[in-house]
């Protein structure tokens, strides 16, 4: 059996949407999505710093609190510490010049509060800003170094130093403690190094010593023993530290991960981001979720397929709190966004479905994420390029809508099941849970009133979110909660759940037709495309508690679940079981009458293992199911465990865990067999998810969500190359991987080099196909091969689409097709002449292009020189045979070449001006004969005396106007020049020359 294992891991740094590659802080522009005071912003370690035009804004929580306020029942709405305040550079000029430099190949895009006008999409990010003229002749550089902050002070040749004036408000005190500045506030302590001066001018640095002045809150540099002013200096303080109490932020949180048809990963979190502060000092906040205290967004980040870039990132959601339950990405590949909002100003289209916030009651998730105003599940749609909303609506009524807050929250983030999906149409639908009796259901639905305290929903949304197709309750007098819905191959919905009501609706001839007992049980139910009629239901479970969280059909309309039981589940003949565990998996019947197999699986007890993120049904009809379990989930509930003892493979990637990990488990057609199983996490930390769902692709390739590295660890698996590899803050990170287990098939992957070229056109062609070594190509010139990574040269220009077919004719799907477009351009064909046939030194030849197809020229003519026009001219001083050479380009990049000799021959030139100045502006200062190919060379000046005052052999030495180291006045002189020149000609110059200064 082959087996691929691939693994992306990106675990982003201090804010999803600030993560950092290398040693380098991303400095956001500011486009309108923040206050216009704002000119960047980067996240750093506990806080933010916003860049101003004169000055600077930090703003920072206290570490320690935040860590214990995370994920625990510890404290009951614990006091926050914060802090802000400023720098500013006194008297610096108004005009100063702000920009980023050196931009980061990532950009980000932000849809935060109902105002278009402030939506912003592709906003660049920098590697640096710098402030150009801050001071008169002196700049500022702000970066980043090995993820701390630096800046640098660049005073430019006659600037004064002095001008520099650093004024702090706001801190607690300001000391200067031997050659460091020390900056105290109520959360953390910065340092700022002794400031390392240098002289660049020479391209070496050359130490100058600096130092601090400190008079009141104000610091200025000083140079002991001064510097060189007409020289650039650099006063760099060194790095910037954070001399933190103790840990750090914890900054975002994992939620949910789908792909798209390139292999695309799309990650989405939570992400606690203060905003600007309004005062500057010590303040506390009583930590009550993002109303108070954590502003609270959705933060989706776009990795390409091999996780080694960053394609955007994307903040989305208003002033309250905002989760994201459930990601997909459409057949016109634009990403789909279902989940919670606690905001009245949440970013939704004009022409929306429901642009008006429904309200709720005030409500807390996961111990920490208030909403005071309640909460509306949210749809946003997002273009190609994550950059604009093509559709953005609420939905909801007077209570409680999209969130799962009833008896059926078993598991920790159980509050943000329910799933989207898209139909060929684009049209959304999506399952989940309300508590409002005025939901805002459709005429003719199945359900059109609210039966209990919280009942599940099901919703069609048309392409663009603007209308609402249907709407129906689904669910009884007690708490129901539909968590997955998938769309079968007849055009039927499958809704999956759980469900405490006695009278939830079944149909005749389901398998279990009445509710078991126990708590909870599942429940699995079919309906038509227009919800107005259920056509199966029947609830699934024993007489203790049972929820199905997942669950997927195949081309035969048979339906597969996931679930929770800690009761008696039947587990039928020939499967492969772990007997007595509490991880189910069914496949029952298209009319959900028949259980066809039913199997479970974990470490043989009662209490369960894993809480499920992700499930498939693949090709072959093996499943793959994602989970994760541990102290997260068993602090949360003392009836969840951990995933110790659960089944691990031979092969496996790890077999080892702490307890409190992610595990998956493939098992085969019918679960007839373990295939593979595995944890997969950090040795130390306690991963998780804080809710939603994550996806496998129909490859058997997990994309999956993690909140990873909780309590500052840093060992979580990942790959070298991925964008980020550290958890660069002391607390909690989204991770996201993906991990592909190939067991279906061959999977056919190819990519060539070039892509386009010009005729003949040679192609390499790469193959990284798997689980096989068995290939056809098709050329799409009439040409094979069976070779695994061919050449092949393409004569003709053209268009040609390549095939290959990876085979493995044991495999359940034995074929494999990968396809690539190759672009073959024709040449443009040289030529060009010249007259005359044959020219002297210095006299002009003329080049005649008589090329074809060109669209540019590039002509080289031998001795050096060149020429991009079309028709040039050139003088050669020198005799000799040159070879003149004419290469073209055509508007599809491809060139041809010719080169011909041309035959440049000797002549002999005299001639002699009549005046110079030689007064020492370099201009005209030497009097010398204009003169070419002449030898037995004899020039000599006299006065008018007759005196000789110049003589020379040397045909490139003039007269300076001095004779014996005296200057001569002006007046008349007279030169004689005489030579020999070609085959013997005697040349021969008299006259008078004047001498003026």
């Amino acid at each position: 059996m082959y087996k691929k294992f691939l693994i992306v891991i990106i675990i982003t740094g201090t804010s999803i949407l600030n993560v950092f590659s290398g040693n380098y802080l991303p400095f956001i522009e500011n486009n309108g999505q923040w206050s216009e005071q704002i000119l960047f912003k980067a996240t750093v370690m506990d806080g933010n710093l916003f860049l101003e035009k004169n000055a600077f804004t930090w703003y920072f929580s206290n570490a320690t609190q935040l860590l214990n306020a995370d994920h625990s029942l510890s404290q009951s709405n614990p006091i926050i510490k914060k802090h802000a305040f400023k720098i500013f550079f006194d008297n610096s000029n108004p005009d100063v010049f702000v920009s980023g430099n050196n931009v980061r190949p990532e950009y980000y895009n932000f849809f935060q509060g109902n105002n278009p006008d402030e939506w912003q999409g592709e906003v660049p990010a920098y590697n640096s800003v710098i402030y150009k003229n801050l001071y008169n002749g002196i700049d500022l550089e702000v970066y980043s170094e090995a993820g701390n902050l630096k800046y640098d002070f660049i005073i430019h040749p006659g600037a004064n130093p002095e001008q520099i004036k650093i004024r702090y408000e706001g801190l607690d005190s300001i000391q200067l403690r031997s050659t460091k500045l020390y900056l105290y506030n109520s959360v953390n302590t910065l340092v700022e190094q002794t400031p390392y001066t240098y002289s660049n001018s020479e391209k070496i640095k050359q130490t100058i010593p600096c130092n601090y002045i400190l008079k009141n809150n104000t610091v200025q540099f000083h140079f002991p023993e001064g510097y060189n002013t007409m020289e650039t200096i650099v006063i760099d303080p060194t790095t910037l530290i954070f001399s933190s109490y103790s840990g750090s932020t914890a900054d975002n949180w994992g939620y949910s991960a789908t792909y798209d048809d390139d292999g695309n990963l799309y990650g989405a979190g939570i992400v606690f981001d203060d905003g600007y502060p309004v005062t500057l000092g010590a303040f506390e906040e009583t930590f009550q979720g993002g109303f108070s205290f954590f502003p609270c967004d959705v933060a989706i980040s776009k990795f390409n397929a091999i996780g080694t870039d960053l394609i955007y990132s994307t903040y989305l959601g208003g002033s309250q709190n905002e989760l994201p339950h459930s990601l997909v990405v459409d057949d016109n590949n634009e990403l789909v966004v279902f989940g919670t909002t606690g905001s009245d100003d949440f970013p939704v289209t004009a022409d929306a479905y429901d642009n008006t916030f429904n309200g709720g009651y005030n409500d807390t998730v996961t111990y920490v994420i208030y909403f005071p105003l309640g909460v509306d599940a949210f749809v946003t749609k997002f273009n190609v390029d994550g950059s604009a909303l093509i559709g953005s609506t609420y939905l909801g009524g007077s209570g409680n809508d999209g969130q799962n807050s009833g008896s059926t929250a078993f598991n920790y983030g159980d509050h943000s099941r329910g799933e989207v999906v898209t139909d060929n149409d684009m049209n959304c639908y999506i399952a989940s849970s309300t508590t409002s009796s005025d939901f805002p259901t459709t005429a003719g639905v199945f359900q059109s009133a609210i039966a209990g305290n919280q009942d599940g929903f099901v919703a069609k949304f048309n392409a663009d979110l603007t209308a609402l197709i249907w709407c129906s309750y689904i669910g009884g007098a007690a708490d129901d909660g539909p968590y997955s819905m998938k769309l079968a191959p007849d055009e039927t919905i499958l809704i999956s759940g759980g469900t405490g009501s006695t009278d939830l609706p079944t149909t005749a001839d389901a398998l279990q037709e009445t509710f078991q007992g126990g708590s909870m049980d599942g429940f699995v139910a079919r309906i038509n495309n227009d919800a107005t009629a259920i056509l199966n239901a029947t609830y699934i479970g024993t007489d203790n508690y049972d929820q199905i969280f997942l669950l997927d059909k195949d081309d035969e309309n048979n339906v597969y679940i996931v679930g929770q039981t800690s009761g008696a589940y039947p587990v039928t003949a020939s499967v492969y079981s772990n007997p007595g565990s509490s991880q189910f998996i069914t496949k029952l019947n298209s009319d959900l009458s028949e259980i066809i197999f039913s199997t479970v699986f974990g470490s043989g007890s009662s209490i369960v293992n894993i809480s499920p993120t992700a499930f498939l049904v693949d090709e072959c009809y093996q499943l793959y199911v994602s989970g994760w379990g541990g102290t997260v989930n068993s602090s949360f509930n003392p009836l969840t465990g951990n995933v110790l003892g659960m089944p691990i493979t031979d092969d496996a990637y790890d077999a080892v865990s702490n307890g409190s990990d992610f595990y998956f488990i493939v098992l085969g057609n019918d679960a007839d067999e373990l295939i593979y199983a595995t944890y997969f996490g950090s040795p130390s930390a306690a991963d998780h998810v804080d809710g939603g769902t994550s996806r496998f692709d129909k490859k058997g390739i997990i994309y999956q969500a993690v909140c990873a590295g909780c309590g500052g660890f840093d060992d979580f698996p990942t790959t070298d190359d991925a964008w980020s590899t550290t958890n660069n803050s002391f607390n909690c990170n989204l991770g996201v991987f993906k991990f592909e287990f190939s067991f279906t098939g061959p999977s056919a992957s190819i990519s060539a080099i070039p892509l386009s070229g010009c005729a003949p056109s040679t192609v390499i062609f790469s193959n990284t196909s798997t689980q096989t070594e068995n290939f056809l190509w098709d050329f799409g010139d009439g040409s094979t091969s069976t070779e695994s990574e061919p050449n092949h040269v393409y004569e003709t220009p053209g268009t040609y689409f390549i095939t290959l077919i990876a085979i493995d004719s044991d495999a359940c799907i034995p074929n494999d097709t990968a396809y690539l477009t190759i672009n073959v351009f024709d040449l443009p064909e040289a030529g060009f002449s010249f007259t005359p046939d044959s020219v002297s030194v210095f006299g002009f030849a003329n080049f005649i292009d008589q090329s074809t197809n060109a669209s540019s020229w590039y002509w080289t003519f031998g001795d050096g020189t060149n020429s991009t026009l079309q028709n040039p001219t050139h003088a050669y001083p020198a005799a000799g045979n040159y070879t003149v050479c004419q290469t073209v380009t055509n508007a599809d990049g491809c060139t041809d070449s010719i080169c011909k000799q041309i035959e440049v021959f000797e002549i002999s030139i005299l001639d002699v001006p009549n005046a110079f100045s030689p007064n020492g502006d370099g201009f005209n200062d030497i009097f010398l004969p204009v003169n070419y190919g002449l030898s037995d060379f004899e020039f000599r000046i006299y006065n008018r005396w007759g005196q000789l005052v110049f003589q020379s052999n040397d045909s490139s030495i003039g007269w300076d106007g001095y004779f014996n180291g005296v200057e001569q006045e002006v007046g008349t002189y007279a030169y004689v020049v005489l030579g020999k020149g070609k085959d013997n000609t005697e040349y021969y110059r008299q006259g008078n020359l004047t001498l003026v200064r």
